[in-house]
């Protein structure tokens, strides 16, 4: 759960995301997933802001590119997997 200045912080990080070029929407993909799977190693207080970020980047990726997992391969070929949170 977020708290209300946790969910403004997230709005306006989403809201920002269509802004940016194609490679830095595709690096802020692999940030914001990244930052996500180590909030959920380390057991830490964040996991729902990270897991929220994660989301909104994912969704934003939607939107830019129809198969946006091809263009994230392109940039990140040697990328595991990354978390799923709808696991």
């Amino acid at each position: 759960m977020l708290t209300a200045v946790q969910q403004r912080a997230i709005d306006r990080f989403a809201k920002s995301l269509p802004a940016l070029g194609d490679d830095a929407l595709i690096d802020a993909y692999h940030q914001a997933w990244e930052d996500h799977r180590d909030a959920l190693a380390e057991g830490s207080d964040n996991i729902g802001k990270a897991c929220a970020e994660s989301l909104a980047t994912e969704a934003a990726m939607r939107d830019r590119f129809s198969d946006y997992q091809s263009h994230y391969k392109l940039r990140y070929p040697d990328a595991r997997r990354l978390v799923r949170a709808r696991r």
